[in-house]
């Protein structure tokens, strides 16, 4: 016969005994399911290592998520969404890391190689000097590389389109790599890709959304120009946010004003201050030239006629790459610099020009160059 109420008459010991034994039991189960931060990294590392990305990822991201995050997990984490096309997550992680250390070469890289392939030429170039500035000085030679390659050469056609087809696919989010797959379609546009109109739509659903987004701005007025539209650009040059009103806008509103409004004497200005900054756009160098013979400066016109070719022969794609390309394959040659030199000479990149001068220093006088350090 079951007698009741017996628990309550247990004795106090046994009930102090019975309270020990649950509480070392769940202290032996939070021993043995913690995981030491180095443990957690490494496990991280290895499905990376394995190709498991997805799993690679979760485990950075739970890394990220404690107190145990560094610029070295954020990179890891980057590296993950990079190898899903998550380049717009990843680009974030990547802030985060250099943030936390801006010394680290490798994240600078990564961030300048994703703004390449989405063709943010001002963005990279703005991202490269930074980075030149916080990198120790062994590094920079890795900066001016990237850096070189971001303002003088353009991705080749179907690895960018693959690469940005396969972010906007698997982030429909991703802003940046939506345009510049846009902009790709519209200047080139292939058997498969929306038609222009479309284009124009998608752009104008962006900027409506985002105002302040300068790449899908500039991207809408040029396909408007492309389509006939002058007076929708015309609307959205007015529009431009005063705040980023940078040589992108510099070099539209001087395109309006030479081709469509016909005031060159506003337009020459305007291409100036643009070139001042991008000296290596052989376009506005060209416009520039039709505006100083539009309002009479025949010499001007000569001189900037004169830079055209010049640039436009560094650009030269099949020369160019071969010069980019040996310099990629021997970095670390002394030849390297010099030949870089030439060319961003030639481009008029003379910042660009006068690092890579010192990186050519450095090796001709090592003893000076450490003792500068």
């Amino acid at each position: 016969m079951r007698r009741s109420g017996t628990i309550g008459r247990q004795p106090k010991g046994v009930l102090i005994g019975v309270a020990s034994a649950i509480l070392g039991t769940a202290a032996l189960l939070a021993v043995s399911t913690y995981e030491s931060p180095t443990s957690r990294v490494n496990r991280a590392l290895a499905a990376a290592h394995a190709g498991d990305w997805s799993r690679a990822r979760s485990i950075w991201k739970s890394i990220n998520e404690s107190s145990s995050a560094s610029a070295f997990t954020h990179q890891g984490e980057a590296r993950a969404c990079l190898a899903l096309g998550l380049a717009g997550q990843a680009e974030g992680l990547l802030h985060k890391a250099v943030g936390l250390d801006p010394a680290d070469v490798e994240s600078w890289r990564l961030l300048l190689q994703i703004m390449r392939v989405e063709g943010r030429t001002v963005e990279a170039r703005d991202l490269g000097w930074q980075a030149y500035a916080s990198v120790l000085q062994e590094s920079h030679r890795i900066i001016l590389l990237e850096l070189t390659l971001s303002l003088l050469s353009v991705v080749p056609e179907a690895t960018a389109r693959h690469t940005l087809s396969r972010w906007v696919q698997a982030d429909p989010g991703d802003v940046d790599a939506q345009v510049a797959l846009i902009k790709r379609q519209s200047a080139e546009p292939l058997t498969g890709d929306p038609d222009r109109p479309s284009l124009v739509a998608t752009l104008e659903a962006i900027v409506t959304s985002r105002p302040d987004h300068t790449q899908s701005r500039e991207a809408l007025i040029e396909a408007l120009a492309d389509i006939g539209e002058p007076n929708r650009g015309r609307k959205l040059l007015d529009q431009w946010p005063e705040s980023t009103r940078d040589e992108r806008y510099e070099k539209l509103r001087g395109r309006w004003d030479l081709e469509y409004d016909h005031h060159p004497e506003r337009a020459a200005p305007l291409f100036q201050s643009a070139l001042g900054k991008m000296p290596q756009d052989w376009r506005s160098w060209y416009r520039l030239a039709r505006a100083y013979r539009a309002i009479g400066r025949e010499a001007d016109a000569r001189a900037a006629a004169v830079q055209v070719e010049r640039i436009r022969e560094s650009l030269d794609p099949l020369a160019l790459g071969r010069r980019l390309d040996d310099a990629l394959n021997h970095l670390d040659d002394p030849s390297t610099p010099a030949e870089m030199i030439r060319l961003c000479r030639q481009a008029s990149l003379h910042q660009l020009a006068d690092a890579w001068q010192e990186e050519l220093n450095r090796f001709q006088n090592p003893i000076e160059s450490r003792g500068r350090e």
